[in-house]
């Protein structure tokens, strides 16, 4: 790759090991430059406008929260990633982070691929970004190229100046159309009350002067050109009412680009879906756990085999266990994402739902829980035998939530052509402003108190959905707690 193709990544750190070890990182992919305090990094940001900053937080003079809040806020440049590299792991560092603008951070020392991952997501970012920002420059550009329509009504509405742009419009010779009433003449049909009763009420002072409003013309050719408005009265000195101002700008085609634009961004979401799924674990669930596989298997390099050692593997295999619990959750949920039909065949709902209580039966036991009115007859339906996952994840739900001694409930009602599945618990409950988005990724609620992903909800509502079903959740009537429920056609 020649050098001049190369982004530019600048790292700004004062510890010189470190900026060692992420140029020969980078340097073979990217063009590095470096700065050893938070304001020669400053003056390097408007001089290079590199792609992205690696910015290390713990800096003498000007800390790194300080030079990204300067970045990001005061500077006013176009979007610059800055990966925030830090040994402070309190949940106030972090929130300061975000709070400044930070797009990411990174725990040093940092992994290579890691490091790469992110370095890689958020470039991919900044350039679908970039592209995005060069295609309504193109639609600026172009507005500023064809001008706008000036014209001046007097209060019946006939046409007494039009400039030369506004003539060129309309294809009309400015002589041609002076004295001619402009609304029967431009305006059509299907707009000329609207904008009568507009420019009335505009005379009466009934509404506001330079108040946006839309309406296409009609060409000498019978073409239609969509108009934006912006209108205002003139008055004597006597403060009569002698004319209407009116200034319109062509956004016809501007609209055509808003629309490609739009299209163009949906198609872009929609490309990276499976990115922006495992950017969003990583940011808030695979970095701790990673962390600490890592700092105790470097502590258990240096110590004997004796009972804290043990205490130490117990720790990696939980840790190890959560992550892979988190990449299966996230790789199930991209899946299901990219789904848009599944096959539906006859299935006992209320056997599939004992198989998955059996499965949980040691969590039960372990926090002593009642389960009350467990289904025992059969419930055909017709099902994918994904639905096994939904009836998991809402059991293992209510098992987290609910606290020891406590009962959950779990029904199948005959809804006529339907089965309606309730699992009620008596746990925290979900306030009822909240409800609408605990079926949303990373939308779950009491994150400082319980771990987890929020994944499982979501994995929830796109198999109902593939289900053309409807899943919902509910207060518990009978006390505290909630009811998660959702529909199923019979078979």
């Amino acid at each position: 790759m020649d050098v001049s193709s190369k982004q530019k990544i600048l790292i700004v750190d004062d510890e010189k090991i470190n900026v060692a070890i992420l140029t020969s990182y980078l340097c073979e992919t990217y063009d590095v430059i470096t700065a050893p305090t938070g304001k020669e990094g400053l003056e390097l940001v408007k001089k290079e406008e590199p792609d992205l900053i690696l910015l290390d937080v713990v800096m003498p003079g000007m800390d790194g929260f300080d030079v990204c809040r300067i970045i990001k806020k005061d500077y006013e440049l176009d979007f610059i990633p800055v990966i925030m590299l830090t040994s402070l792991t309190s949940r106030d560092d972090h929130q300061k982070g975000i709070e400044v603008g930070a797009d990411d951070f990174l725990k040093k020392p940092a992994d290579r691929f890691e490091l790469d991952k992110k370095i890689t997501s958020l470039l991919r970012i900044k350039e679908q970004h970039d592209s995005l920002l060069t295609e309504l420059d193109k639609a600026h550009k172009y507005l500023d190229y064809v001008g706008i329509l000036i014209a001046v009504l007097d209060p019946e509405y006939k046409l007494i100046h039009i400039n030369k742009k506004g003539a060129d419009f309309l294809g009309y010779n400015r002589i041609n159309i002076m004295n001619r009433n402009w609304i029967d003449l431009f305006v059509i049909d299907s707009c000329t009350r609207d904008v009568k009763s507009t420019y009335d009420n505009l005379q009466r002072g009934l509404i506001e002067q330079n108040e946006y409003h839309e309406y296409p013309l009609v060409t000498k050719t019978g073409k239609e050109k969509l108009f934006k408005w912006y209108d205002s009265v003139l008055t004597d000195s006597k403060g009569d009412v002698t004319g209407i101002l009116i200034s319109g700008e062509d956004i016809t085609e501007k609209r055509k680009a808003e629309i490609k634009l739009m299209e163009y961004a949906s198609q872009l979401e929609r490309s990276n879906e499976l990115k922006d799924l495992f950017t969003d674990v990583l940011r808030h669930d695979l970095l701790n756990p990673a962390g600490l596989i890592k700092s105790f298997t470097e502590i258990l390099e240096e110590t004997d085999t004796d009972e804290k050692q043990k205490h130490l593997i117990g720790n990696i295999n939980r840790s190890t266990s959560k992550l892979i619990d988190l990449i299966e959750g996230a790789a199930r949920l991209a899946k299901l994402e990219s789904i848009e039909e599944v096959t539906f065949v006859r299935y006992d709902i209320g056997s599939i739902l004992q198989d998955v209580v059996n499965r949980y039966s040691p969590d039960i036991d372990k926090k002593r829980i009642k389960l009350d009115k467990l289904p025992d007859h059969s419930y055909p339906a017709m099902v994918n035998p994904m639905i096994e996952g939904v009836f998991s994840n809402l059991l293992s739900n209510a098992i987290k939530y609910s606290p020891d001694d406590s009962t959950i409930e779990i029904k199948i009602d005959d809804l006529q052509d339907k089965w309606k599945f309730s699992i009620t618990d008596q746990g925290d409950g979900v306030p009822d402003l909240e409800k609408a988005k605990v079926f949303e990724r990373f939308k779950r609620l009491h994150k400082e108190n319980v771990r987890g992903t929020g994944i499982g909800l979501a994995i929830v509502k796109r198999i109902i959905d593939l289900h053309d079903e409807d899943v919902g959740v509910a207060d518990n009537p009978e006390g505290q707690g909630s009811i998660f429920w959702l529909t199923l056609k019979k078979a």
